[in-house]
């Protein structure tokens, strides 16, 4: 059944909502949506050596740039959490990463117990991968369109999904976890939620 519904939301969300842009920052590439007002999905790479260096303080100047509006009234009062795509502990590692990384080109909502609890388990996870094989490559996105919030009505969520790559060896292992934007989320640890 699992299967199933990873077939299915693989589908679901390659079918585009309108025009995508592509910012590409140094820490992480965002393939925004302007219909949505939410990322389709975000790429990047978590490295071992960028994790063991410098931390810049968190600065959670949430801000947006390119010209596009600024979402903080939406998400102001709405229930969800500015759910990072590429996270803080992965772009701490100089000042400008830090700030992009707040950008909302790199949002979408997220319930606070998927965002602080069952999501942050697996962005942990991924840094685990990266500190022990060197490296590993991540791309987040979503499936399905629960509702929208505030006046610009961005877009949230049915489905929060994580592709994680990364090698042992010569051998590329790929994982795939879908989770769901609800407050169920927490009734089961991360791994549940693997569907590859």
């Amino acid at each position: 059944m699992k299967k199933i519904i990873f077939l299915l939301l693989l589908v679901v969300s390659s079918l585009s909502y309108g025009q995508q842009q592509i910012i590409k920052f140094p820490g992480f590439t965002s393939y925004w949506n302007p219909k949505t007002l939410i990322p389709d999905s975000v790429i990047w790479t978590i490295k071992k050596d960028l994790l063991e260096g410098h931390r810049t303080p968190r600065s959670n100047k949430f801000h947006s740039s390119g010209g596009r509006q600024n979402l903080k009234r939406d998400y102001a009062n709405s229930g969800y959490d500015q759910g990072h795509n590429s996270p803080y502990d992965d772009n701490y590692y100089n000042d400008s990463a830090e700030y992009q990384c707040f950008d909302y080109v790199n949002m979408f909502g997220q319930l606070h117990v998927l965002n602080a609890q069952t999501w942050e388990r697996l962005e942990d996870y991924s840094r685990k991968i990266a500190l022990q094989y060197g490296s590993c490559k991540v791309k987040t996105s979503w499936s399905g369109i629960d509702k929208t919030i505030g006046q610009d009505k961005v877009v949230v969520p049915l489905y929060c999904q994580k592709q994680i790559w990364y090698n042992i060896g010569s051998t590329t292992v790929t994982e795939v976890y879908i989770m769901p934007n609800r407050d169920t989320v927490i009734k089961h640890p991360f791994l549940y939620y693997k569907v590859k």
